[in-house]
């Protein structure tokens, strides 16, 4: 196992440096289907360890299993830690939403709509 991780480090940083990304570009799940997606590549991430722990698959097939699932494990810790590091920052304080339409441009600028009143003395003069 020590030869396998002194080949794989550079595979399993990037791993754990792209799960993390991921996590706290993302965030925990929100929703059943990515609760459901996460489950499954936990579960995913199990069975691929349990297959390369007991030795199934021999040869080089079995150091692509080995290989997959310390990667894929590496990958599931980083975007754990990147989610729970996005949940654990501080919000930024945010407007009301008074105030970003009192303050916007557009509700200051005048209408380009004429009023109804001056639509009408126009209608009138272009009839008479």
């Amino acid at each position: 196992m020590i030869l396998l991780l002194t080949i794989l480090w550079p595979a399993l940083a990037a791993s754990l440096a792209l799960g993390t990304a991921i996590g706290w570009h993302f965030g925990p799940p929100r929703d059943r289907l990515s609760t459901a997606i996460g489950l499954g590549l936990g579960f995913g991430a199990v069975a691929v360890s349990g297959l390369a722990i007991s030795g199934l698959v021999p040869g080089r097939p079995g150091f692509w299993v080995e290989s997959a699932a310390l990667n894929l494990t590496a990958y599931l810790v980083g975007a754990g830690t990147g989610a729970l590091a996005r949940l654990a920052r501080p919000s930024p304080p945010r407007a009301s939403g008074i105030d970003r339409v009192s303050g916007s441009p557009v509700r200051l600028a005048s209408s380009p709509r004429p009023a109804a009143a001056a639509e009408r003395r126009l209608r009138g003069k272009a009839s008479g």
